[in-house]
């Protein structure tokens, strides 16, 4: 997370609703904290906050500024069971209910030597695959920058 530790949440909503040019950015910033459930650590520094939290705040800076697409990058890495399903359930409000298209990735590559380079292969942590087939409708797999696979989990699995 690219979070500043002298900065509270309400101040990193502050400057990133400004650099975004959100019009009314105070309220902006009350509806992204009560949505992601920061209400209580809206004047806290962030250095304080446990993994979770920093988490939450940064889904809450993704947005401030209501984009027609957000990027998470391993969203629930670091989460406690109980706020993983929260920031899932907001996912799948975003993209059922506000229409907004969410793409999320993971970067799980374990290097493995051969006799003639390193491969390096996918490999889905039990809870990462699950985060795919309780999120996504489409999985991309990528391998050197190239994309190898594209279709629904069900699809992936065949």
């Amino acid at each position: 997370d690219a979070l500043f530790d002298e900065l509270t949440a309400r101040e990193h909503l502050k400057f990133y609703a400004r650099l975004r040019g959100v019009k009314d950015e105070e309220l902006a910033i009350e509806t992204v904290l009560r949505r992601v459930e920061l209400t209580a650590f809206a004047d806290k520094l962030t250095r304080d906050y446990s993994g979770g939290t920093k988490r939450k705040l940064s889904a809450a800076i993704a947005l401030i500024s209501a984009p027609p697409i957000v990027f998470m990058d391993e969203p629930t890495t670091g989460m406690d069971p109980y706020t993983r399903r929260f920031l899932w359930d907001l996912i799948l409000e975003l993209v059922h209910n506000d229409k907004i298209s969410v793409i999320l990735t993971s970067h799980r590559y374990y290097p493995i030597r051969t006799s003639h380079k390193n491969l390096y292969y996918k490999v889905f942590p039990p809870y990462s695959m699950e985060e795919c087939e309780a999120l996504c409708s489409r999985v991309a797999i990528m391998v050197n920058g190239r994309f190898t696979c594209l279709g629904s989990i069900q699809h992936l699995k065949n």
